[in-house]
């Protein structure tokens, strides 16, 4: 009895020490956000800098990773939610949010790198707008409505759009609406990994979940707040804790899309670490403190 469970042991011991596959190198807090406002941190696609934006999302600055030079790019309301980057780091995609009698509307905005200068791409509206790219030139979903801006015949990089509390996959010049959970459930913060062959998404009151492209295949990745993919084989979150009112703790969570490994990356100087973006080679992962400081995980996947 005794040999079976060393036995047992042994093997447990050993799976949780193979489940370390992450190894956090190096954590350092980017200079500039010492004063804390930045929030949201999003990779710009080739690596060098990011986007962040305040706890409501109002506004957009640039950091980069080199200089750690901050830039004001907008000042407006909701710029920082949903914002998109193309994939030549030319232009930017943002909305603005404002109120007319009560109600809220939203536009959308083009900003060029190149002449420093942002353009209104659609007027305000009711219906949802969703910025998206086709080869580099602007495009987006007015309501539940693929538009492209200038686009001619390029198709979009595929993305998923919430439609009625659904997922939309667009790609190229087609919607498919999936509900790999149900048609009942309620999906949000989805997104397609760099490979085009699975979804991360999750939904509310049950956590987040990986699939393929069609749906199928879904598999339980727990509690990952804010999920975001690492690489094809890794998405890494937050799993935060609240009272009812605030946030009293937050982790950084890696988890592999076969639900198998689940890493809790540390983070000792940030008691409350959120919003974790992944760069593109995978390498380093940006976050948030509570107070609006923007933090680097410099790591390695073994």
């Amino acid at each position: 009895m005794k040999k079976t469970i060393f036995s047992l042991l042994i093997i447990l011991f050993g799976h949780t020490v193979l489940a370390q596959q992450i190894e956090v190198l190096s954590i350092e807090r980017l200079k500039g956000t010492e004063a804390g406002g930045f929030y949201h941190p999003v990779f710009a696609p080739k690596g060098g800098w990011l986007l962040t934006s305040s706890e409501n999302y109002t506004g957009l600055k640039q950091i980069s990773l080199q200089t750690k030079e901050v830039t004001t790019l907008t000042q407006e309301p909701g710029a920082g939610y949903d914002v998109r980057i193309s994939a030549d780091e030319s232009t930017i995609l943002y909305k603005k949010t404002e109120w007319q009698d009560n109600r809220r509307f939203t536009s959308l905005y083009q900003y060029s790198f190149a002449g420093r200068k942002a353009v209104k791409v659609e007027d305000a509206t009711r219906e949802k707008l969703t910025p998206a790219f086709a080869n580099n030139k602007p495009a987006y979903v007015k309501g539940a409505r693929l538009v492209k801006n200038n686009a001619t015949t390029a198709e979009v990089t595929p993305f998923i759009n919430i439609e009625d509390r659904k997922m939309a996959l667009y790609a190229g010049d087609r919607k498919t609406i999936l509900t790999p959970n149900g048609a009942d459930a309620s999906y949000f913060w989805a997104s397609v990994s760099p490979d085009r062959k699975h979804i991360v998404y999750t939904i509310a009151r049950g956590g987040t979940f990986v699939c393929n492209m069609d749906g199928s295949n879904v598999v339980s990745l727990g509690k990952l707040n804010a999920p975001a993919w690492l690489n094809n084989r890794w998405v890494v979150g937050m799993n935060d804790k609240d009272n009812g009112d605030v946030i009293i703790s937050s982790e950084i969570v890696a988890a592999t899309i076969d639900g198998k490994t689940r890493q809790t990356l540390a983070t000792p100087q940030v008691k409350i670490a959120l919003y974790p973006a992944a760069s593109p080679d995978g390498k380093r992962i940006a976050f948030n403190s509570n107070e609006g400081e923007v933090y680097l995980l410099n790591i390695t996947i073994k």
